[in-house]
């Protein structure tokens, strides 16, 4: 898109009267564009030397550890990445947002191009981005750190599922889907697609029908039996509330072949009243923004490549991490930890996410919320018994988690089969190594863990009888050896936590699972305090915050991409008034132990220490074929504004060989920062309480909190 010429002009205009000296360098006619960026590299090389001298420690890598990074200065920052720049002035990379098409970044000569008046097709967020750089660089743009009273009012502006008007309006949205149920079952009680299990005696009134129905509704299987799977119907149950352009292009992922699936019970989560009548209108925007898809996902399906390369599996080869693994069933990144993925409905979900790592498996037609076909196949027990020789026989695998899809979609039945088998493996491990010499034993399990979404899409599913399940497997477990047991859920809104999704987490607690968190870091997810509040209601009800993930994905997640800086900007500004103090750490060591008192552990730290949550959290984000990582320097510009950012992997954790020849990853961010701050402003928020996000330029992976010492993935 072209830029705007008169806005262009007043940030130039801007710009140079900011910085007469680089000015006078980009307008000199007698150097060409080597001379001019060498030029530049000994005037910043000066300055640091003579006044950063800590920042060019860390530039030129003499000094580049974890003290060294929390010792650089907002300005440091500047300097370290105007360097970077012109280190990588001219590079060229792979842009995943463009399918593979190569950009060059040519940030300097860009910006002369422009001060020249030449022609030059670049966008006003790259002016703006190149503006706020030199603005910090010079002094003129100051980090302010906000106080704790401030983001206490941040995260005062978000409600949370629990609270009384929350649940007032839901529960009429509750009574209003429970009536178009009550017309459904009638309707389909006429025709073949009467339900055995979920049908009205014949005469029965309407009001013992609702009744019925609210029976009903405390059924996992009731709402997947009646979940919406299309735009018609979602708008239907939301009150025929959904906007003209939302339908349009919902409508349109439809015909493309993008699946619609969402329970009763979440839809009831959503506010249907006008906006004028809602005392926060966007209260419910994190939810909605992975409900309902963007035009960007539309567009891009059918071309859709996977984020997460070594989850493509071929049985008998090395996936991208390096690993050969047995089937499609196992997924690995690091030596001691890996992901099983059952063949039972497992692989299905309580509800479809906007962002979900499978719509490139979508494309071709697979996982397509079909619940039929994703029931055990014969071959199943085979499958099961392979891959529990893989985990018995690697020397290195101590933690297994068990997901998909989602692993307490399994029946109750399914999954005390794979946790039995799971149990048996590890038995027979521990028994192995018993007729081995000391230096050829092989690592044993300590950790279990089960990925879900439950709580948030389907909370009935925690029964009385799966729970069961789990107790008993953590008291089989504890006696050999295996000291965790923890239920990964994704909560990424406060108002996710419901009174009913809370009686789920108690559940899961009272069973001896300790329930730990993973927030996606979406745009609606990432406005000021939003992550704050959930954080304190999540600690409310006993749960962990573990990660905050930044969204992954090419062009198709742009419109629910929150950018790097904002990250950034949300652990050093927000989490960091949940820091939990040295001399606590001992005792959150014993937390994930005693997940039934988990609620009073959690009170008795905040309590003391006067903060409102444990920030045990980090933020990061998953790299292409290689874990996690949040240590990184902003190398590049595009054109367009967006920054292309180089991570270094988590160097406090094991990581497979091949990454000792990767080096280091170079991401393409999908859109400018400009760009997500016209989202937010969209959301209502004011760009200004964000100022600070356009120096965020670097970052490190913060050291995981000691309650998850021990942890794999």
């Amino acid at each position: 898109m072209d830029i705007h010429h008169e806005s262009v002009s007043s940030l130039l205009q801007a710009i140079q009267a900011e910085n007469p000296v680089i000015s006078s360098y980009m307008l000199d006619d007698s150097m060409d564009n080597q001379s001019l960026f060498e030029r530049l590299r000994s005037h910043y090389q000066e300055i640091m030397k003579r006044d950063f001298p800590t920042a060019w420690a860390y530039y030129t890598g003499e000094d580049r550890n974890e003290a060294a990074f929390f010792k650089l200065t907002w300005r440091a920052f500047a300097f370290i990445r105007i360097m970077d720049y012109l280190d990588h002035e001219g590079s060229s990379h792979v842009d995943g947002n463009l399918h593979g098409q190569t950009v060059v970044s040519n940030p300097i000569a860009f910006t002369r191009k422009l001060f020249r008046g030449e022609p030059c097709e670049i966008h006003l967020d790259f002016v703006l981005d190149v503006l706020h750089l030199l603005r910090q660089l010079n002094g003129k743009e100051v980090q302010d750190i906000p106080s704790r009273s401030k983001v206490i009012e941040w995260m005062d502006r978000h409600p949370s599922g629990l609270d009384p008007e929350v649940v007032a309006w839901r529960e009429k949205n509750k009574r209003r889907i429970m009536v178009l149920l009550v017309e459904r079952i009638r309707t389909e009680s006429a025709g073949a697609k009467a339900s055995a299990t979920y049908r009205f005696k014949e005469d029965l009134s309407d009001a013992d029908a609702l009744r019925q129905v609210e029976k009903w509704w405390n059924e996992d299987r009731f709402h997947l039996r009646y979940a919406v799977r299309s735009t018609e119907e979602v708008n239907r149950y939301l009150d025929n509330s959904v906007d003209a352009q939302t339908l349009r292009i919902m409508d349109d992922a439809e015909e493309r072949g993008i699946p619609v699936f969402a329970t009763p019970y979440f839809l009831s989560l959503i506010d249907t009243r006008p906006a004028s009548e809602r005392e926060h209108p966007f209260a419910d925007e994190a939810l909605r923004s992975y409900l309902f898809y963007s035009q960007d996902l539309v567009d891009e399906f059918g071309n859709i490549n996977a984020w997460e390369k070594e989850d493509v599996v071929e049985p008998g080869k090395p996936n991208e991490a390096g690993w050969i693994l047995p089937s499609h069933n196992i997924h690995r990144r690091y030596p001691n930890v890996a992901i099983f993925i059952p063949d039972t409905m497992g692989r299905a979900c309580g509800g479809l996410c906007a962002y979900c790592q499978r719509m490139y498996d979508f494309q071709n037609g697979r996982f397509n919320f079909d619940l039929d076909k994703l029931r055990p196949k014969k071959t199943w027990a085979e499958i099961l018994h392979e891959s529990m020789v893989y985990f018995r026989t690697d020397p290195f695998l101590e933690d297994i988690l068990i997901t998909g899809g989602d692993a307490l979609m399994s029946s109750v039945s399914s999954l005390k089969q794979v946790l039995d088998a799971v149990l048996q493996m590890a038995r027979d491990k521990k028994r192995d190594n018993e007729v081995r010499p000391a230096k050829e034993r092989l690592a044993e399990f300590r950790r279990v863990r089960l990925g879900t979404k439950l709580p948030i899409y389907l909370p009935q599913r925690v029964t009385k009888e799966l729970v069961a399940v789990l107790e008993q497997f953590r008291l089989d477990a504890k006696e050999i050896g295996i000291s965790q047991c923890i239920i990964q859920t994704h909560f990424s809104s406060a108002m996710e936590v419901s009174v009913d999704s809370a009686k789920a987490v108690r559940r899961l607690l009272d069973a001896g699972w300790a329930v730990t968190n993973q927030e996606v870091f979406t745009v609606a997810a990432s406005r000021r305090g939003h992550t704050a509040k959930l954080r304190q209601v999540l600690n409310d009800i006993g749960v962990l915050p573990y990660y905050t993930f930044t969204v992954k994905g090419f062009k198709e997640n742009r419109e629910l991409f929150a950018n790097n800086p904002r990250s950034m900007q949300e652990q050093n500004e927000e989490k960091s008034i949940g820091r939990v103090d040295y001399r606590y750490h001992s005792t959150l060591r014993s937390f994930i132990a005693d997940a039934p008192n988990m609620v009073e552990h959690i009170e008795s730290i905040r309590s003391a220490d006067e903060i409102p949550f444990l920030a045990t959290d980090r933020n990061t984000i998953n790299l292409p074929g290689v874990g996690k990582s949040n240590t990184y320097r902003t190398i590049g510009l595009t054109s367009d504004g967006r920054r292309i950012l180089e991570f270094e992997f988590d160097h406090t954790r094991p990581h497979s060989p091949v990454i000792e020849q990767m080096g280091s990853v170079v991401i393409i961010e999908s859109k400018s920062v400009a760009h997500y701050l016209r989202q937010l402003q969209q959301m209502g928020e004011d760009p200004a309480e964000y100022a600070s996000i356009w120096g965020y330029s670097a970052g490190r992976l913060e050291p995981r909190s000691t309650v998850f010492e021990g942890m794999s993935k």
